[in-house]
C-alpha cells in the first residue's frame, strides 16, 4: 500500500463514482477500478458496495476513510515541513554564547531580526564559556558559538572567525583619584588591585589583561577572580579593586562605578563566531550572514 492507493480510495469515497473520481484524478476509469480492487485484496476487506446504479461505502470503507484522510494530511504536512526546512523557513538553531557577548549592540539586534524574518524557526540559547562551546560544537550540542578566542587548539572541522571588536575600558570606583581623568593608560593602573575573570574561564579576557599589563611594564596584582560580569562591576563599586573590561560592560550602571577609556593601542577585545564547517543548515547560514552584515554596517 502506498499514498497513491490512499488518494485513489479517498477520491472514489468522496465522489461515490468511479467515473467522477477518475476525472478528478486525471486518469482513465479502468485503471482506477483495478487499483481499488487491488487495495481491497491487500486489506482483505470490501471497501465499497457496488450496485448497477451507484456505489456505497461499506462499514470497513467508512472506517478506512477516516484513517486514509489522516495519513494523507500527515504526509502533506511532512512534505510542507521538509520543504520549509530545506528553504530555511523552519528549523532549530542552538546558539552558545558567553555572558559578556550579550552586552554588545549587535547580538541582541541580530536575534530580534532573525526571529522577525524567520518566525517559524526555533532559536535556543545556552550560556557557556568559550572552551565549553568548542567542546559543544564538536559534540553537535550547539550549532553556533559566540565566544572570545580560547587558549586551546581549535579542531580543524571548526571554523572560528572574528565578528565584533570592542575597546577595553577600565571600571574603577567613582571616588578613585584616577576617575577624575577622562582617559587613562594601562600603566596608570600599576599600583591597583585587579578584579578579573578566572584564568580558566575559557574566555581569553584574563590573559588579555595580563598581556596588556606586561606590555606596560608590570604584572597586575589580581585581587579576586570572579565568573559573573555583574559581580565584577559590583565588587568595583564596593571598592575591592579595578577591572579592565569590554566597553559594552558600561551598560551595567551601578552607583559608585566609573568607566574610563584606555588609550593603549592594543586595548581591545574580539568576539568570535565558531561553527562546524560541515554544517550547511540554512538557519545557521542565515544567522551567520546576519551577524556579518550587522557588524559590517557599524560605524
Amino acid at each position: 500500500m502506498d499514498l497513491r492507493h490512499l488518494r485513489y480510495f479517498v477520491a472514489v469515497a468522496e465522489e461515490l463514482s468511479f467515473s467522477r473520481a477518475a476525472q478528478r484524478l486525471h486518469m482513465a476509469q479502468p485503471p482506477l477500478s483495478v487499483q481499488i480492487r487491488a487495495l481491497e485484496e491487500e486489506l482483505g476487506a470490501s471497501l465499497f458496495e457496488r450496485t448497477s446504479r451507484r456505489i456505497y461505502l461499506t462499514q470497513a470503507g467508512r472506517a478506512f476513510l477516516v484513517v486514509a484522510r489522516d495519513v494523507l494530511e500527515r504526509a502533506n504536512t511532512a512534505r510542507t515541513q521538509a520543504r520549509k526546512a530545506a528553504e530555511g523557513i523552519i528549523g532549530e538553531l542552538v546558539l552558545g554564547y558567553t555572558a559578556s557577548s550579550m552586552f554588545n549592540v549587535v547580538l541582541p539586534r541580530a536575534i530580534r531580526l532573525f526571529q522577525h524574518r524567520h518566525p517559524e524557526a526555533i532559536l535556543s540559547y545556552r550560556e557557556m564559556g568559550s572552551n565549553a562551546q568548542i567542546d559543544a560544537l564538536e559534540r553537535r550540542q550547539i550549532d553556533l558559538g559566540l565566544l572570545r578566542r580560547p587558549e586551546i587548539p581549535i579542531p580543524a572541522e571548526i571554523r572560528i572567525e572574528p565578528w565584533y571588536v570592542s575597546p577595553l575600558i577600565v571600571a574603577l570606583p567613582a571616588d578613585h583619584p584616577l576617575a577624575r581623568q577622562s582617559v587613562l593608560s594601562v600603566a596608570d593602573l600599576k599600583a591597583e588591585r585587579f578584579i578579573a575573570y578566572p584564568r580558566d574561564a575559557g574566555i581569553g579576557l584574563y590573559w588579555r589583561v595580563i598581556a596588556l599589563c606586561r606590555a606596560s611594564g608590570f604584572s597586575p596584582h589580581i585581587e579576586r577572580e570572579v565568573q559573573e560580569s555583574a559581580s565584577i562591576v559590583s565588587l568595583v563599586a564596593a571598592g575591592a579593586g579595578v577591572s579592565i573590561v569590554p566597553s559594552d560592560f558600561s551598560c551595567i550602571q551601578l552607583p559608585g562605578v566609573a568607566y574610563r577609556e584606555l588609550k593603549d593601542e592594543l586595548a581591545s577585545s574580539t568576539l568570535y563566531m565558531a561553527f562546524r564547517l560541515e554544517n550547511q543548515d540554512l538557519p545557521l547560514q542565515n544567522f551567520v550572514r546576519l551577524l556579518r552584515d550587522l557588524t559590517a554596517a557599524m560605524p
